[in-house]
């Protein structure tokens, strides 16, 4: 079985992780971008096609990535971050290519066609922008997207469209992916024993 944690910067996803390995210790997890892909490496200088381009890119990592995955689909497998993040964080950066969120997306998954790996079950850390925003700024200091320093505001805008992008493409899911992946959220504005409990208690179910 392969499970998905996803969630906006701040909704605590690696901290859930993390707390998962010591509850499952023989789950295999993993994680996107995945520890070979050398993003900084490959990117070239700052222009207005460089989301497209970072795109191809973690199409290019999560191709890779699913044969590790397959590898270990006899076991559990948990992956922080899957192609919904490429989704919600690409997604609002080329929309002004397109007619709107539904070709945008449509578009994007066109590009991951070679993606055969889906999640049986996408875990989704539901969390207000403020409370995202104010664990950033506490544990981060620097507000960034990508490499690139943000204000205050400005990581507020982008974490509002990041969550919109989310929430629509895993309402839409089984029309953009022709599968029926199984989409769990859970509150994740709670101290992150609550979150944990609640994420066993769905993994529990699926065992």
């Amino acid at each position: 079985m392969f499970i998905n944690i996803e969630g906006i910067d701040g909704s605590g996803k690696t901290t859930l992780v993390n707390n998962l390995k010591n509850t499952f210790p023989d789950f295999y997890y993993t994680r996107e971008p995945t520890d070979g892909f050398d993003y900084a490496g490959l990117v070239p200088l700052e222009n207005e096609y460089n989301s497209i381009l970072d795109f191809f890119l973690f199409t290019y990592d999560r191709i890779r990535h699913q044969k590790e995955i397959k590898e270990n689909i006899k076991n559990i497998v948990i992956s922080d971050r899957y192609i919904a993040s490429s989704i919600a964080y690409e997604g609002p950066l080329i929309e002004r290519f397109f007619s709107g969120i539904d070709e945008t997306i449509q578009y994007l998954m066109d590009v991951s066609r070679p993606v055969k790996c889906m999640p049986d079950v996408i875990i989704y850390l539901d969390v207000k922008i403020d409370t995202a925003l104010k664990r950033i700024i506490n544990n981060r200091k620097v507000l960034k997207y990508r490499d690139e320093k943000l204000s205050v505001l400005e990581k507020k805008n982008v974490l509002g469209f990041v969550s919109t992008y989310y929430l629509y493409f895993l309402k839409n899911i089984k029309k953009f992916t022709g599968t029926d992946i199984r989409v769990e959220y859970i509150d994740a504005n709670r101290p992150e024993n609550m979150v944990l409990n609640d994420t066993i208690k769905i993994i529990e179910k699926l065992l």
